[in-house]
């Protein structure tokens, strides 16, 4: 942990860490696999815990642990937690997080979870159009920042669209259409739930989810994937070099899902 608080993050890295042990202790309890991802992962890696600038934590799931993990969340959450649903991103935090309703809400562990990509190209392209049309319309607020002139035409089109429609009913659509392709066997898995600039370009082999292990972050043992290189090269590259001082910032100020 950044002891030194350079990045002003140390606060809100403390409140994060109960919200994970607490998680740990429910997957454990259920018999239930998740992986440390993302900045989280990283942290593991190159930090042995947070990234000093981090401003959240990122755990993901296969589908099925993910369901199973939803499902138990009933009984097993606790009275000092809450989940947050924002858009197409499930949030677990405390109750009394002041935060929790921001956009996007913050002190959080966000939740992420692998689905099969088809392997038929117009079933896979087919797949990223209405996920990305569904983000789209779930958007409660639209920043254009960094897109394309197509792009921005398609978050412009995808969010009028998404008024005539109820929250509740795009998050049930957009769950069915990342399921596609589940019961099939397939070379690939993407996370759908992730922004909506990746959702066609990061794939993972099928088998990033087949085996786990530890890792230390903040001076505790976490589950990781066990291909956790492969998984932070595809989606970083050169995940050990430190980005530029002036890209140092926590990522929910930096850019838009």
């Amino acid at each position: 942990m950044d002891t030194d608080n350079k990045y002003g993050m140390l606060d809100a890295q403390k409140e994060f860490l109960p919200i994970l042990d607490h998680i740990d202790a429910i997957c454990k309890k259920n018999h239930i696999n998740y992986t440390i991802s993302d900045g989280t992962l990283i942290g593991a890696v190159r930090h042995k815990g947070f990234v000093p600038w981090d401003d959240d934590i990122d755990i993901s799931f296969d589908r099925t642990d993910y369901n199973k993990f939803i499902k138990v969340l009933r009984k097993d959450l606790g009275a000092e937690y809450t989940v947050v649903r924002d858009m197409w991103v499930r949030r677990i935090t405390r109750k009394d997080n002041p935060l929790k309703n921001a956009v996007p809400p913050e002190q959080c562990v966000d939740l992420f979870v692998f689905d099969n990509v088809p392997d038929n190209a117009f079933l896979n392209g087919t797949k990223n159009l209405l996920i990305k049309v569904l983000q789209g319309m779930m958007k409660r607020e639209v920043n254009y920042g960094g897109f394309s002139f197509l792009v921005k035409a398609e978050l412009f089109i995808t969010h009028l669209l998404g008024r005539a429609v109820s929250l509740e009913t795009k998050q049930k659509w957009f769950d069915r259409v990342s399921q596609w392709g589940n019961n099939k066997k397939c070379k690939n898995k993407a996370r759908y739930s992730c922004s909506f600039r990746y959702i066609s370009k990061v794939r993972y082999p099928a088998c990033i989810t087949s085996e786990y292990t530890t890792v230390e972050f903040e001076g505790k043992q976490y589950m990781a994937v066990k291909q956790w290189d492969t998984f932070l090269s595809t989606d970083y590259g050169d995940y050990m070099k430190l980005p530029p001082e002036d890209k140092r910032i926590p990522k929910h100020k930096k850019r838009p899902l």
